[in-house]
C-alpha cells in the first residue's frame, strides 16, 4: 500500500499578501521621487523625511508623507 503524501500548508495572512504585494512595486529613488510631478507640492518634506541611498515604492512614500502629516 502506497503511504499518502501529505505536503505542509501555511495559511495566507494579509502579511503576507501586503509583503508580496510591495514585492512588486517598483521602487524610486529619493532623487527621483523628489523630482517627480506627483510630488510636486511635497519636495521639502521628502527631502527632508526620505534618507538618500534607499529606495522607496510610492506607497511606502505616501504612507510616510500620511505620517508626517498627522504628527
Amino acid at each position: 500500500m502506497a503511504k499518502a503524501i501529505q505536503a505542509k500548508v501555511e495559511p495566507v495572512t494579509s502579511e503576507k499578501v501586503g509583503e508580496a504585494i510591495e514585492a512588486t512595486q517598483p521602487k524610486f529613488t529619493k532623487t527621483q521621487l523628489v523630482s517627480s510631478r506627483k510630488y510636486i507640492h511635497r519636495r521639502d518634506a521628502l527631502n527632508a523625511l526620505l534618507k538618500d541611498g534607499e529606495q522607496y515604492s510610492f506607497a511606502q512614500v505616501d504612507k510616510i508623507l500620511k505620517t508626517f502629516d498627522e504628527g
